[in-house]
């Protein structure tokens, strides 16, 4: 038989593809998409360039699906009748420059003043609920330190986190008012971590850790 006959021949097409086209990307400052990572040395990690391994095709195509999902959220939106931007990406701390994020819509009045961010996420239908049943905070402090972080940086102290189930498509929304005390101290973890000569403390010991087991510093951390 042929071999571009065989059965998974396209797949490994795909994903050889996927392979030799990443690149790795380097960040040179802490982003507000991992400030609220309870592990500082994972944020450490990244910071100061250790990230060495690539994703795999799947984790990129996720992120591809992810990125399709909040486009098409943000279409919904505009189609409901909201003025959205989506040219408001990248935010800083005019204090601490280091520490910036990349919204995904600013949502705007008639005379295109700000109103409130817009934030999307996707979930499938266990996590989903959580959010329904126990809101933001709850379901992802991440998730909610990410969106305190935008409202620091852009100085717009309102938000909205809608988030959509992938297994059901049904959609979700929060409303996030600013809490000054949490960012606060969301910025002086960023100070910290960033002016740290010397990787924090692991976060546990073992590389089987729930919070360890899917870092992609494990290699480093736990050699």
């Amino acid at each position: 038989m042929n071999d571009s006959l065989k059965n998974g021949s396209l797949t490994y097409l795909i994903n050889n593809s996927i392979n030799q086209s990443q690149s790795r990307e380097l960040r040179d400052y802490i982003g507000a998409s991992s400030i609220g990572n309870p592990c500082h040395r994972a944020i450490w990690y990244k910071y100061h360039g250790y990230e060495n391994s690539y994703y795999s095709p799947k984790q990129l195509r996720n992120f591809s699906i992810g990125h399709k999902l909040e486009s098409l959220i943000l279409d919904l939106l505009e189609g409901a009748g909201l003025k959205l931007s989506r040219t408001w990406f990248d935010l800083k701390d005019e204090e601490l420059p280091i520490f910036q994020g990349h919204i995904d819509a600013m949502w705007l009045f008639e005379d295109n003043t700000p109103r409130a961010i817009i934030e999307i996420k996707t979930a499938r239908d266990s996590s989903f609920n959580i959010f329904v049943n126990k809101g933001l905070e709850t379901w992802s402090p991440t998730y909610y330190a990410q969106i305190q972080a935008y409202m620091g940086m852009s100085g717009v102290y309102s938000s909205y986190l809608v988030a959509l189930n992938k297994d059901t498509s049904d959609l979700h929304d929060e409303h996030v008012l600013f809490d000054k005390d949490f960012y606060e101290k969301l910025k002086l973890k960023a100070k910290l971590i960033a002016q740290s000569g010397c990787a924090p403390p692991k976060i546990n010991n073992s590389p089987l850790f729930y919070i360890c087991r899917n870092c992609s510093f494990k290699g480093e951390c736990h050699k």
